[in-house]
């Protein structure tokens, strides 16, 4: 008889796992060999042991789920046994204060998420099947972002679901000090942080907990009463299921301890993997980029400014200088001979322009310089009809005038004489200058100046001539080069 009720004892504890040892494990990093979790999705082990679920891509979903699923109650009808869990989580944002999307703690009965969405649903869901009760799904969600769908209560919360992504049960992510002060908690602050989720069979209480240290809060930031025996099978997978949206999030799982009919293991960071850096390729490349670019563009600027100025002081050949002759003087050598055209080298202003006095910056002789402005027409034929007639001046008893001649004729002070005119003018009087026939007076073109001193150019001195002339233009003085006029 006694040995009789020892088998059946025996065979009690046997049928009974909550009598019997109960069901538990730990992982401190997920590379160690006999891991017994399967991946799926974008999910992955990094070599450090960290389990990241998601990356910087949008609208992805990863899982990572206990390979064989979990004994949760005896007997279809029966209660669910209690259970307790602590894992430690990271959640990294591509952009510092977006989050995208969030990462759940889930007891479902399927670990094929193939047809859930990501986004919103958090890899466990699609618009179909959400609210379903045939789902069998129980998740505590980490959630970033604020989905109106679903009646989030913000962008930074924590909450129990049911068969659904609508909350029963939410709060803003906080944990309480040692001191029972109340500390809000930024999730996707990129930094680790432990989560408990203990649900108490007796009570049907589910307290979830979580602190950025590790230690644990002695209140939880949800305390909820919900009876898991209707909703849970007699086995469950368990793990975890993670999503981005728009916006994209690294979802890591730094360790995990699950225990049933008991209290998991609490972990602490000392002992669990730390999260990677931040990619130092990437920023570098980034930074290189940004430079190299703002670079270019000083530079494409710049060259456009240097471009636009030496289009502006360009110095233009005209149509007219190629009948006159090529040797010239440039408009730097002008410029630099004036001073830059300064008002106070400002000599008069003449039938065409300006005439301003200088000083060769080589051969250190004096100049006067006529400038005109291309950008007016006006007069310009006229001006180098003269020029054009002076250079080509030949006649049997004189010799070409001197440089000093022609700027008195250029500048309207003495006439042409008339036998010096080009045939097709005509003979129009000569002899201005008190009838000597010595001026430049009886030239039709001639403009007569009250600083002219009758008589004072009556004879002409050999030299050479030869006008020059850019878009700003020397007066005679300066313009002509010395060459023989054959």
């Amino acid at each position: 008889m006694t040995n009789l009720l020892s088998l059946l004892c025996f065979l009690s504890l046997l049928s009974n796992p909550s009598s019997s040892q109960p069901t538990e494990f730990t992982y401190t990093a997920f590379n160690q060999i006999g891991t017994n979790i399967t991946l799926s999705g974008s999910s992955q082990i990094l070599k450090n042991g960290i389990l990241k679920l998601t990356n910087d891509t949008s609208r992805l979903k990863g899982h990572a789920f206990y390979t064989s699923p979990l004994k949760f109650k005896n007997s279809p009808d029966g209660p669910v046994f209690s259970f307790s869990t602590c894992f430690a989580v990271a959640i990294v944002p591509e952009y510092k204060k977006l989050g995208g999307h969030g990462l759940a703690f889930a007891l479902s009965s399927t670990r094929d998420f193939r047809s859930a969405l990501p986004s919103q649903y958090l890899g466990l869901l699609n618009n179909s099947d959400v609210g379903n009760f045939s789902n069998h799904l129980f998740a505590v969600e980490f959630d970033t972002v604020q989905d109106f769908e679903f009646r989030d209560i913000n962008d930074n919360h924590v909450g129990i679901d049911i068969n659904s992504l609508e909350s029963n049960e939410s709060a803003a992510a906080a944990y309480y000090t040692t001191d029972m002060k109340k500390q809000d908690l930024n999730l996707k602050s990129g930094k680790p942080i432990l989560v408990w989720i203990d649900y108490d069979s007796a009570s049907t209480q589910i307290n979830i907990t979580i602190s950025p240290s590790s230690t644990k809060p002695r209140l939880p930031i949800i305390s909820y009463q919900y009876d898991l025996s209707p909703l849970l099978h007699e086995r469950m997978y368990v793990g975890f299921s993670a999503s981005t949206g728009l916006l994209a999030s690294s979802h890591y799982l730094l360790g995990w301890s699950f225990k049933m009919n008991g209290v998991a293991k609490s972990l602490s960071f000392n002992s669990l993997p730390s999260l990677p850096g931040p990619k130092k390729k990437q920023t570098a490349l980034i930074i290189g980029i940004s430079v190299s670019s703002f670079v270019f563009l000083v530079a494409s600027i710049l060259s456009g400014i240097y471009l636009v100025w030496k289009i502006k002081n360009r110095d233009v050949i005209e149509d007219w200088e190629l009948e006159i002759g090529p040797h010239r003087y440039s408009y730097h050598e002008l410029k630099q001979a004036t001073k830059g055209f300064k008002d106070n080298e400002l000599l008069g202003a003449g039938g065409f322009g300006r005439v301003y006095k200088g000083t060769l910056p080589n051969s250190k002789a004096p100049v006067a310089v006529k400038r005109i402005s291309h950008n007016s027409r006006q007069g310009l034929r006229e001006f180098v009809s003269e020029i054009a007639s002076i250079g080509r001046l030949r006649h049997r008893n004189l010799v070409q005038p001197s440089m000093r001649q022609v700027v008195r004729y250029l500048e309207g002070e003495v006439p042409l004489p008339d036998d010096l005119r080009p045939p097709w003018e005509g003979n129009g009087g000569g002899g201005g200058g008190g009838g000597g026939g010595e001026g430049f007076d009886g030239y039709e073109n001639s403009f007569l100046s009250s600083s002219f001193e009758k008589g004072s150019y009556s004879s002409f001195r050999r030299g050479d001539v030869d006008a020059n002339f850019g878009s700003i233009s020397a007066s005679p003085l300066s313009l002509l080069h010395t060459r023989d006029a054959r």
